[in-house]
């Protein structure tokens, strides 16, 4: 039986991405023997839509109390002291990309490479522009990086991940977090936005029970 494929839709600069991260890896983990998982960067901030962070600050404050409060998450002080000194761009195209890369070259290492990147920037305030934080994470995580750094400076992965951003567009994927479910050719909208463990993990069962049903 072909697995269906859980397909988690997030930006590395989202908030409540970043406070939907435990819950994911709680529902990969569940579901790892009934389900692929496959992480897509979805472009937050891209091209004009791109700004310093200091143009959005008063949303971010506000959105990290509300985030700390709905998903328990904690925003470190750096990434407060990097939002109030304002000059920070917040570009998802370098993260994004580096996701992309990391998802061909190590696909099983991609939901925990996410998390990673939600790590570097909300808890220890690092720059996502910079290639080198994304060598100190894979260094972490004991992932070459030779290889790495190839993928993400070959032109044919920054297109895989501008057509990433468009293809989530077309399927409805343009809010943060997004779960789809792909079972053979079809892909469906499964949630949008932040939501409970416990929410999501019934209705993935209910869903690969029936899919199981049918099979059988």
């Amino acid at each position: 039986m072909t697995k269906p494929t859980l397909i988690y839709v997030y930006d590395p600069l989202c908030g409540w991405c970043f406070g939907f991260h435990p819950v994911m890896e709680k529902l990969a983990e569940r579901f790892k023997d009934q389900l692929k998982i496959r992480v897509i960067a979805g472009g937050l901030a891209v091209d004009e839509n791109a700004q310093s962070i200091s143009e959005g600050y008063g949303y971010i404050r506000g959105a990290v109390d509300q985030v700390e409060q709905t998903t328990g998450v904690q925003f470190g002080e750096n990434f407060k002291l990097l939002a109030e000194e304002g000059s920070y761009l917040y570009d998802s195209v370098p993260p994004a990309t580096a996701q992309t890369a990391v998802g061909i070259l190590y696909p099983e290492s991609s939901l925990a490479f996410a998390g990673k990147l939600h790590n570097a920037l909300f808890v220890e305030g690092k720059n996502l522009n910079d290639p080198a934080a994304f060598e100190e994470i894979l260094n972490e995580m004991k992932l070459d990086i030779k290889p790495f750094r190839e993928k993400f400076d070959d032109e044919a992965t920054h297109r895989q991940t501008r057509e990433q951003f468009e293809w989530c567009k077309t399927v409805g994927a343009s809010a943060f977090p997004t779960l789809l479910l792909e079972i053979g050719n079809d892909t469906g909208l499964m949630s949008r936005g932040y939501r409970p463990y416990d929410t999501l993990e019934s209705h993935l069962h209910h869903l690969i029970r029936n899919y199981e049903k049918l099979l059988s």
